[in-house]
């Protein structure tokens, strides 16, 4: 009799055992799918949001220009491979991209560092900028894409650099990557495109003396949740001044330049959210 009551026991306690491991197994997979399955979330979303406007950060180059595209993870690179700076990048920042940037969790920019991309011909070596008197200057700033180990890669290829007035960069132009970097917190969802403004300019640096220094730079930004945008143009020093000073219209810029920004809006909408622009408004 007592034996039977020590098997049984034994019996109970294993059953108690296996189902408490079972329990534990269960609520662990239940706990990794619900991890992975908000990751995809994250993943999605993203994806479904620049899968919705990403023909709006297609630019047409002025044709004058030599140009090949290269298309990264968070950006698009108009390549000139004859200057061997890009004519435009344009990319998508979004307040969900801008939240990941300004957080604890955002990529820090000290673990990076340029590099060529061997893929893209005429991309120059990142030691070619070296005593040249100027800046590797991103045209897709840094700050704006912290938010992922692969953009902030993309972000320092040399194919997002041009030859910039170290306090240029440092300075106004830094002020208003700034302030756009805010607009994206407030507005939900923007377009930027940078690049260069080449007016004539002989000047050069780099190993073969063939990556030629921009006269200027331009930005242009959509707000296409509210059919708004803005351009602004900078000379190629610290000229000084706030970022209203050098506001203007996109077709200011599109006149400038030669490109064709925004075009895949509806003709109408293309028209009017070129034509004008209220600062004020942003």
């Amino acid at each position: 009799m007592k034996m039977r009551f020590i098997k049984a026991f034994c019996v109970i306690v294993a059953i108690a055992v296996v189902a408490g491991a079972s329990v534990d197994i269960n609520a662990r997979r239940k706990k990794n799918n619900t991890r992975n399955t908000s990751h995809s979330e994250r993943v999605e979303r993203r994806d479904n949001t620049s899968s919705s406007i990403r023909n709006l950060t297609d630019v047409k180059i002025n044709s004058k220009y030599r140009n090949t595209t290269k298309r990264y993870d968070a950006m698009t690179v108009n390549f000139n491979t004859a200057y061997r700076v890009p004519n435009c990048v344009s990319y998508v920042l979004t307040a969900s991209m801008v939240n990941v940037t300004d957080g604890p969790n955002a990529e820090m920019r000290r673990n990076y560092k340029f590099n060529r991309d061997a893929s893209v011909a005429g991309c120059p070596e990142w030691w070619e900028y070296k005593q040249s008197g100027y800046d590797r200057g991103h045209m897709a700033p840094a700050n704006d894409m912290r938010w992922s180990r692969q953009s902030m890669s993309d972000c320092f290829l040399m194919t997002n650099i041009c030859p910039q007035d170290h306090n240029l960069n440092g300075g106004s132009w830094n002020k208003l990557e700034l302030k756009i970097h805010s607009w994206a917190k407030s507005n939900g969802t923007i377009i930027v495109a940078t690049g260069p403004i080449f007016n004539g300019t002989s000047k050069r640096i780099g190993k073969d003396n063939n990556i030629v220094v921009p006269s200027g730079f331009f930005k242009v930004v959509l707000d296409p949740s509210r059919n708004r945008a803005i351009g602004f143009i900078y000379d190629n020093y610290e000229g000084g001044g706030g970022v209203k000073r050098h506001a203007c219209s996109v077709d200011e810029v599109e006149r400038i330049t030669g490109h064709d920004f925004f075009s895949a809006l509806p003709d109408n909408v293309e028209r009017a959210v070129e034509s004008t622009y209220d600062f004020e408004q942003w």
